[in-house]
């Protein structure tokens, strides 16, 4: 589920913070379900909430606990929103968390900083939420945040040191489009961190940084015309291996400006940035 969340001018913390929460548990799947402060008329839902995949873990902090989308039988991790007075601060991604203290466990943070930005027609302000059963994204171009947090499959080092987390952290603003086939398997090699993974050089558990992966390919003629838009499963460079990340595809260069929704041949949703896409269902 894709929901495009625009605000009114007199939205409040408050009110900033329930309709976020309420995105991620499901409970806004149509605009008229958003607070007073959210912009019901100008915000758009995509998609569909995939139910069974996240759930609030503390009624006091705002962490969530999400369930991988294929290892769901041992892998579920964590996510933490952190507010100040008047913004989104933090976002932090964990591979545990301890419900008597509240404390997440091999975490990592991220200062965000989203702010709260009423609609303006002209620059389309507001915040891209994908809630999906892959990922949790948050895309505010006010704030200068394009961030992701998506399952990654299983590698030969996470399937053998099985305490290794299945979730990355993804800055797609830190993916430079490098232009039509100039480079066709490394789209950057920064901007993925894994907070908790094996790593064979330290021989122990770690953090890792890495970058996205993709084979890039050219747009064909399907027809009088039309073309084809080829998307290529996106990877990620860890400690030994490369996992999958899972409903991000690379397109061919330059296919759509900026961040942009269109529909696949499968008639499903994707949002896209530099060059990649992003499923939404």
């Amino acid at each position: 589920m894709l929901v495009r969340y625009r605000m009114l001018p007199a939205c409040t913390l408050a009110q900033f913070q329930t309709d976020i929460n309420n995105i991620i548990l499901g409970n806004v799947t149509n605009v008229s379900q958003l607070s007073a402060g959210g912009d019901q008329v100008n915000s758009v839902i995509y998609g569909t909430y995939p139910t069974n995949s996240y759930a609030r873990v503390n009624g006091t902090s705002y962490t969530y606990s999400k369930t991988h989308n294929d290892a769901t039988t041992n892998k579920t991790h964590y996510i933490r929103l952190t507010f100040d007075a008047t913004q989104l601060t933090t976002i932090t991604l964990a591979a545990g968390y301890t419900s008597g203290t509240d404390t997440l466990v091999n975490s990592f943070p991220r200062t965000v900083n989203i702010v709260r930005a009423p609609y303006e027609a002209f620059y389309k302000s507001g915040i891209d939420i994908i809630v999906s059963n892959k990922m949790l994204v948050f895309f505010a171009p006010n704030s200068g945040v394009f961030l992701g947090l998506i399952d990654m499959g299983h590698s030969s080092t996470t399937r053998t040191y099985a305490d290794s987390i299945l979730m990355l952290m993804q800055d797609f603003s830190n993916v430079p489009n490098y232009g039509p086939l100039k480079n066709d398997v490394i789209l950057n090699n920064t901007g993925t961190t894994i907070p908790y993974i094996y790593n064979y050089d330290t021989v122990g558990y770690a953090s890792a940084v890495g970058g996205i992966q993709g084979v890039q390919t050219v747009r064909k003629a399907s027809g009088a015309g039309t073309s084809a838009i080829f998307e290529n499963p996106a990877f990620t460079s860890s400690t030994g291996a490369s996992n999958l990340i899972y409903g991000c595809y690379r397109l061919p260069f330059n296919t759509f400006s900026g961040v942009q929704i269109y529909k696949d041949g499968s008639n499903l949703y994707r949002l896209t940035i530099n060059d990649l896409s992003l499923l939404v269902d």
